[in-house]
């Protein structure tokens, strides 16, 4: 690797971020220009770690030193009163998302170079970009939880900030709010958690609460649930997950269109991944098996809603949003199967696997969304009819048809492979007698297959209303020529997602022999393609899959590609179908639910302020101090001025009386001066006699 890697790969987007303003005042031009050449060199330190993670060994390029055995933990004296390091991590999962989030954010920061170019806070944008593209790396390569909870904060005030940042029209401010308070409840829980754990391990090192876990042994005062749960809570905050999903499809859909493309919402399932060997680890204790059967629940109900509700949008970043947040809920349900069963390998395999190509994937779609949305200036599906643009359709196939689950492309294989690994789990718990466990573990199944059938409906809706035939038509709007710096980063991005895509099948050995060097892979699941096929295509998952993915396109193909039925008039034929379209176009009501919490928390806050507030506490201070000064009062005149004052003045009467007298005896006559001190001799020699010499 080159020298430092670890370490340079996510501060020089962070400098790049300070040094911005400065940039500014130089040259726009450079300014623009900048942030490309920072996050390009982000990706240099990134793909140079990739080497020393396939042979085992960490080697610095420079001077030839070995550096250490892989996983390799390098640290630096941070808090040395409570012993809390600064701390990176170089393995191979940390590695490949360092790889996977520096290249995505180097792509959408130069289709911004084009997309944002006319903006007048463009030097704002900048700044937050690589910020964001730095927290998010901080968050990768870490090794501390109190490290990586700082990258994870500064993330999501990124993701606020750009969520406002036409912060001058009131409803983008107030997403801009939405996003801040959603994203804090999470981040709240997180917090709690990583406290307790740190309290009863004594350490924020991931893998030094991975060698030891007594820290699980909080389970006796039936904390363990609790902590892990609201650990939970912080990913899925970050995640978009059910319920704490329906920030993101607004956050989205008012933020710069090019910054999507980098959502951070892919964190929140690296974040559990990256602590499920630790969990997983801790599965012998009471509450364990509860909180990985709630975290695969969450993840395929999440799955299934947010597809369903992405069917019914009109705005093509909300329906991307619920794509990613759908998505997200496979790779969720696929971590909790991971930590239900004995040999956690296939589960984490199926989970970060489609971690990786689903970051890609879904970057193709935002950013020929962005690209789709400048050309034609607007977001609405329907003023997207008639466009025209080989590389823009390209895109939008590979990437839909992909999200789709469309045979034989990667999203098939991947949500096969998760669905497969439901079937497993379910299996292994009837064998173990664990009969509520195998019920539970086919309805997740059947979730996951649903939920890929609907998702194969809303990608053909979405590419049949962008690309149907006809002439364009967006409001009166021409159609912008696009900078060609936008066409190069799509067209990157379309080849990288196509390579990955398409060998998708192929990649999987390669991927497991990646993570080969992660301690608790020491086995190789799959060795080759010849493997993978014989654990996947024989499965009853491949054979449903197909069917789900038939019945959801297909009638999204008669609807709005063939165009053989108007999908306007059959909803308002059906009183079923304008019930259901109207429930998931108020999305569930859950967002409605948000606003009437919202609402009533305020509506409380005010009349608790009313009654007690100013009828109760402002009443009783104004009696306290009502009371307290009238009997100041009192204590002045009496105490104070015939007491105090009284004997102060009395005392220093007293001792200018006594002063006056005493005087007197000061005449300054020489012999009455000279017979006092005769007097006072006499006086002592006299004492002396009495005394025996001695004066006690």
């Amino acid at each position: 690797m080159l020298p430092y890697a670890p370490w340079l790969c996510w501060l020089v987007p962070l400098i790049g971020s300070v040094l911005t303003p400065l940039f500014a005042l130089v040259h726009r031009k450079l300014r623009d220009y900048a942030p490309v050449a920072f996050v390009g060199a982000s990706v240099v330190f990134s793909l140079s770690m990739i080497p020393d993670v396939f042979t085992g060994k960490a080697v610095d390029w420079v001077s030839g030193e070995a550096l250490g055995n892989i996983p390799l933990d390098r640290q630096i004296p941070w808090v040395s009163s409570l012993g809390v390091n600064l701390e990176v991590l170089v393995d191979p999962f940390n590695v490949l998302m360092a790889v996977v989030v520096s290249s995505i954010g180097l792509l959408v920061t130069l289709f911004s170079v084009g997309y944002m170019r006319r903006d007048p806070s463009l030097t704002r944008f900048w700044c937050l970009i690589q910020l964001f593209i730095a927290g998010y790396l901080m968050i990768v390569i870490a090794d501390n939880l109190l490290f990586m909870f700082i990258g994870w904060e500064i993330v999501g005030v990124c993701c606020t900030f750009l969520a406002a940042f036409w912060h001058k029209d009131p409803y983008k401010a107030h997403i801009g709010l939405k996003t801040f308070l959603v994203l804090r409840v999470g981040d709240v829980l997180l917090l709690a958690s990583i406290l307790i754990m740190y309290f009863y391990s004594g350490t924020f090192n991931l893998t030094a609460l991975g060698n030891n876990i007594d820290w699980a042994g909080l389970s006796g005062s039936g904390l363990l649930f609790i902590t892990v749960f609201m650990f939970f809570g912080g990913a899925i905050g970050k995640a978009a997950q059910f319920p704490l999903q329906e920030w993101l499809p607004d956050a989205l859909a008012t933020s710069p269109s090019s910054f999507n493309a980098v959502t951070e919402c892919l964190a929140g399932p690296f974040l559990m991944a990256r602590v499920l060997p630790i969990f997983h680890e801790a599965s012998g204790y009471g509450g364990m098996v509860s909180f990985f059967l709630v975290m695969a629940l969450v993840g395929a109900l999440t799955a299934v809603i947010s597809a369903l509700i992405a069917a019914t949008q009109i705005n093509i970043f909300k329906v991307l949003a619920y794509s990613v947040s759908s998505m997200i809920g496979y790779m969720m349900a696929a971590l909790g199967l991971a930590g239900l069963m004995a040999d956690l390998s296939w589960g984490y395999l199926a989970g970060t696997f489609l971690l990786t190509l689903d970051a890609f994937v879904s970057a193709l779609l935002f950013l020929t969304a962005a690209y789709i949305s400048y050309a034609v200036g607007s977001d609405n599906l329907h003023h997207m009819g008639g466009f025209k643009s080989r590389i823009a359709h390209r895109s939008m196939e590979v990437g839909a048809l992909a999200l789709g689950g469309i045979p034989p492309l990667g999203g098939f294989w991947c949500t096969n492979w998760v669905q497969t690994v439901a079937l497993d789990f379910a299996g292994e718990a009837g064998t173990k007698g664990q009969f509520l466990l195998m019920i539970l573990g086919y309805v997740i199944f059947a979730l996951l297959i649903i939920g890929a059938g609907i998702t194969a409906f809303f990608c053909l809706r979405m590419m049949g209303l962008v690309f149907k035939r006809g002439g364009h038509k967006s409001e009166g709007k021409t159609v912008k020529k696009i900078p060609s710096v936008m066409r190069i980063s799509l067209v990157a991005t379309l080849a990288i997602t196509m390579f990955l895509d398409f060998l998708a099948l192929l990649l999987i050995p390669s991927f497991n022999r990646l993570l080969l060097h992660l301690p608790f892979l020491r086995t190789l699941t799959f060795s080759n393609i010849v493997d993978v096929l014989i654990y996947i295509v024989p499965s009853i998952s491949t054979v449903l899959t197909c069917v789900a993915v038939a019945v959801g396109g297909y009638p999204a193909y008669q609807l709005y590609i063939a165009r053989r039925l108007d999908p306007v008039k059959l909803i308002e034929e059906h009183r079923f179908l304008t019930k259901a379209h109207d429930f998931l176009w108020k999305r569930c009501y859950i967002d409605a639910l948000y606003h009437k919490v919202a609402d009533g928390t305020i509506t409380f806050s005010r009349r608790a302020y009313r009654y007690v507030e100013i009828s109760v506490i402002d009443r009783a201070n104004y009696a306290v101090a009502s009371f307290l000064k009238r009997l100041s009062q009192i204590m002045y005149k009496y105490p104070e001025l015939k007491g105090i004052d009284a004997l102060n003045y009395f005392i220093a009467n007293l001792v200018a009386s006594f002063s006056r007298y005493f005087r007197r005896i000061h005449t300054g006559v020489l012999s009455y001066n000279m017979l006092m001190a005769f007097i006072g001799a006499a006086l002592l020699i006299v004492l002396l006699f009495l005394f025996g010499g001695y004066i006690p």
